[in-house]
């Protein structure tokens, strides 16, 4: 499998450094996704403070709901297009759709995110941490990353660790 994605995550910190370290630990421990190459963009990388932060959060904020509407306007293009009618949704690809729609809605990290807060685990952004990003601009930082996992044995090696 080869595959390739960038990210944008934001991150409490002290600097682009700290957060950096904070990214790389969360890809390393988590088991929802395996990468075997991490890079942080650093040009696409900033505090709140920066000109560049609120265009670039936008821009990844973006991408989650057009992929949101994207998998939406699959189920609906198949027919389902009330809740009612998920009653009826066979498993196989529309369920798998449906699964993806509420992983994001859920803020389980996959590879959908185009944005994701490292720290309240979600796809969106809160009240709070709107106000956190006002108060401490500093603190408050964006990291894009890009991430690529091209070793075809991945998937044996996560199913062996059931």
């Amino acid at each position: 499998m080869n595959l390739h994605v960038c990210h944008t995550l934001l991150i409490s910190g002290e600097s682009l450094e700290a957060c950096s370290k904070r990214a790389f630990h969360f890809f390393k421990t988590t088991q929802l996704v395996h990468y075997n190459n991490i890079k942080i963009i650093r040009e696409r990388s900033c505090s709140a403070r920066s000109e560049s932060f609120r265009p670039l959060l936008d821009e990844a904020l973006l991408k989650n709901r057009n992929r949101l509407q994207k998998l939406v306007a699959e189920l609906e293009a198949d027919g389902y297009t009330t809740l009612t009618d998920l009653l009826d949704l066979p498993q196989g690809y529309q369920s798998k759709i449906l699964h993806t729609i509420a992983h994001i809605e859920d803020g389980f990290f996959g590879i959908d995110a185009g944005f994701f807060d490292l720290d309240e685990s979600s796809y969106r952004i809160s009240e709070r941490r709107k106000l956190e990003i006002r108060q401490q601009p500093d603190r408050c930082w964006l990291l894009t990353i890009a991430a690529s996992s091209t070793d075809e044995n991945d998937f044996e090696d996560i199913k062996g660790r059931a």
